[in-house]
């Protein structure tokens, strides 16, 4: 560590413990650094002095502002986008929403054959090991209902119909070399394992021999080109990851060290839609039901309107006439329902997307507000849903935000601290707001992007934090020594320091405003 990192993480230190150290017995009180000072030692002292910082203290009884660092400047926010959105979802939607994906199949009543199963996805972000003990339960459980339903064979195809959102999977704004991760993955009305697989990798018998490469995954859903070889025990593990975007043949080069312990990947599948609809074709191809005509995804909204023909229902896949008569296109059966899934409620998908600060459920999010309360699910339809809440329910001047995706993985957004301290104040007057707050991360807890700072305030900080290159970020509430509550927003654009140093940096801000700020 050289002596401008070193200083800083001094200069951290000990400013938390000058705010916060005893009074010793019989002496006289330390002189605590007050707040203002804290954050001009930070922001002006080497090496983070070229960092561009924008900071918000805001005491919601008194409704004053405690601390104003550049409040109204524009910031690339990271993850604290994510703020935005779940505040949004929850407005609109309530923490009570739920999705629902419902299956159909077209076949003669009382008949083992169905001629096509339809699956219409609704963009349920909950098909993962982050709500159910397996990634794939919700399709072993429509597969159960398949069979319990008498269905032996499909002659047809299993199609999925998510139309429900645009064929747009990738954010145009994201970076390319992201693109093949799971923290970047496309999005799709219609998904497992959030939009990912998995891949294990393991050393080979022998330095130069072949890593053994294994995709968890159905059968020819993916294909992998395993370039990776063994090295020697002891060297560096590199993985390099390549394939054309929206494919499901990726190329892994590079090298494992001979004594290396199994490693899983996680990597963003091409056609999430099409993934599924696989996942769910081996699920029910391990119950004995065979669908003779493969898989495919629709996206068209005129082409699904089709495929629906005699269903017509704008929130289901039957229509009533048509299941009453019989008929269905061209006098076919009918597509009568055969199972339904439910997701966890919105409140629950809230907490998995700020704890974690999880990307992809973020993205879907936004896309079903457009297409719940919007024009369609679309990045721009949920983006004009936030901006009509923003502007017209919060009061947040039009000019402070720039929004460009849900996760805060384009580096386009931009919004000001003032903005989001405006967004938790209003958060926490509104009756979601508990559900809200309950969501954020906090010091302590497992998996949660908190987990290992600011554990001295566990049970007082409630925060989204915030990080891409070169961007870090910490926003949320706060309970002060003496109960009372903060508002608080402190972002930090183009530091060109290891996140760990801002960090430290902007927990020493949070610490000392833990101790000195407003009462109850």
């Amino acid at each position: 560590m050289g002596w401008r990192a070193a200083s800083v993480a001094a200069l951290a230190g000990g400013l938390v413990l000058a705010a916060c150290a005893p009074t010793p017995p019989g002496g006289p009180a330390p002189r605590r650094a007050t707040l203002a000072a804290v954050v001009d030692s930070v922001t002006n002292s080497p090496p983070l002095d070229r960092t561009h910082w924008g900071i918000e203290v805001y005491d919601p009884v008194s409704r004053r502002t405690l601390l104003a660092l550049n409040p109204e400047r524009h910031f690339i926010p990271a993850s604290n986008m994510k703020l935005v959105v779940t505040a949004v979802a929850l407005a609109e939607l309530g923490p009570d929403y739920r999705y629902r994906t419902e299956l159909a199949a077209r076949r003669a009543p009382g008949d083992s054959v169905a001629e096509l199963l339809v699956v219409v996805g609704r963009g349920d972000p909950t098909w993962s090991e982050r709500f159910h003990d397996h990634p794939w339960a919700p399709a072993d459980s429509l597969a159960d209902s398949v069979a319990l339903a008498g269905i032996r064979r499909v002659r047809g195809e299993l199609v999925v119909d998510a139309s429900y959102f645009d064929r747009e999977l990738v954010h145009p704004t994201w970076e390319v070399g992201d693109l093949d991760y799971g923290y970047a993955a496309p999005v799709a009305a219609f998904a497992v394992e959030e939009g990912t697989f998995r891949t294990e990798v393991v050393p080979g018998p022998a330095v130069g021999e072949p890593a053994r490469v294994t995709a968890l995954a159905p059968p020819g859903a993916v294909v992998i080109l395993n370039r990776l070889v063994t090295d020697t025990a002891g060297a560096r593990r590199r993985i390099e990851v390549s394939r054309r975007v929206g494919s499901d043949t990726l190329t892994l080069s590079g090298s494992v060290p001979l004594d290396a312990a199994p490693d899983t990947l996680r990597l963003a599948v091409g056609d999430p839609a099409l993934y599924a609809a696989r996942v769910l074709a081996a699920a029910l191809d391990a119950r004995g039901i065979e669908v003779e005509g493969g898989v495919r995804v629709v996206y068209d909204p005129a082409e699904a309107a089709a495929l629906r023909t005699g269903s017509g229902a704008a929130d289901g896949v039957l229509d009533s006439a048509a299941a009453a008569t019989g008929t269905g296109e061209q006098g076919a059966p009918p597509l009568v329902p055969i199972a339904s899934w439910t997701s966890a409620p919105l409140a629950e998908i809230v907490a998995a997307i700020l704890k974690p600060s999880q990307n992809w459920i973020a993205e879907m999010v936004l896309k079903t507000l457009g297409a719940e309360r919007g024009e369609g699910g679309t990045w721009a339809a949920g983006l004009e849903v936030e901006r009509r809440y923003l502007f017209d329910v919060v009061g947040i001047d039009s000019t402070a935000v720039v929004l460009r995706d849900a996760s805060g993985l384009s580096a386009q957004n931009l919004l000001t601290p003032r903005a989001i301290v405006q967004l938790l104040e209003h958060a926490r007057r509104m009756p979601w707001g508990p559900v809200y707050r309950a969501a954020l991360a906090v010091p302590g807890e497992k998996d949660g992007t908190l987990e290992r700072r600011l554990v001295a305030l566990e049970g007082r900080v409630f925060a989204k934090t915030g990080t891409i290159a070169h961007v870090n970020s910490l926003s949320g509430y706060l309970t002060t020594a003496s109960g009372g509550e903060l508002v608080f927003s402190i972002l930090s654009n183009a530091s060109g320091r290891p996140a760990a140093e801002v960090r430290r940096a902007i927990d020493a801000i949070v610490n000392t405003a833990a101790d000195q700020g407003g009462g109850p």
